[in-house]
């Protein structure tokens, strides 16, 4: 079992922010209960969403921020953690469009991250390395992206930015035991994360 879910359980939780009484009684449904809660938000953008999911993962991701960051456009507080939120899902879609994990390692690698990626994966005690937003913009799709910050109503730059944010915490997450962990399960995760996420707005 990787620790994925719990990355997105915080970081849900964390997007809720002031929303506590909601966030209190969700907790002990765990994550599933906790993305309901920050789903449950959309309320009147439901139709909206159901829209947008004609555009795919990034129609989703900017569903999921519909009401988050209220009227706040910039990056403070709660709206910084709903972007991180909003970004998880295309982060997770692009290791599956590498093949899964095993693959995102390799792509990473490839666009001169190895240190970074040995460290991500490392169980050693200290911070994720980080990874700056130009260095992984060339591994996303220009439009997903760009469909986000739209429907995000933030700059495209934030939406990079936050990739870089999650990117290690989502590689970490997946690889508890080091190179040891079992690619599959890590796969497996993955997929059952955005299922939960896809099915939360298709209600």
């Amino acid at each position: 079992m990787t620790n994925l879910s719990n990355i997105v359980e915080i970081l849900a939780k964390q997007a809720l922010g002031s929303n506590s009484n909601q966030q209190q009684s969700q907790q002990s449904a765990g994550l599933g209960g906790i993305l309901g809660s920050v789903l449950g938000q959309l309320g009147n953008n439901h139709q909206q969403s159901t829209q947008s999911q004609q555009g795919g993962l990034g129609g989703i991701l900017g569903s999921v921020l519909g009401q988050f960051g209220g009227s706040s456009q910039g990056l403070g507080g709660s709206s910084k953690t709903s972007l991180l939120v909003a970004v998880l899902p295309l982060v997770l879609a692009w290791i599956q469009k590498q093949g899964g994990l095993q693959g995102a390692l390799d792509k990473l690698k490839g666009q001169g991250l190895s240190s970074q990626v040995d460290d991500w994966v490392s169980t050693g005690p200290g911070e994720n390395a980080s990874v700056n937003p130009q260095e992984v913009q060339n591994l996303f799709d220009d439009e997903e992206v760009e469909q986000v910050a739209q429907q995000t109503h933030a700059p495209k730059q934030d939406i990079y930015g936050a990739i870089s944010q999650v990117l290690p915490q989502i590689i970490d997450s997946l690889t508890p035991q080091g190179e040891q962990t079992s690619k599959t399960e890590a796969n497996n995760d993955i997929q059952n994360v955005l299922n939960m996420v896809s099915g939360f707005l298709k209600r």
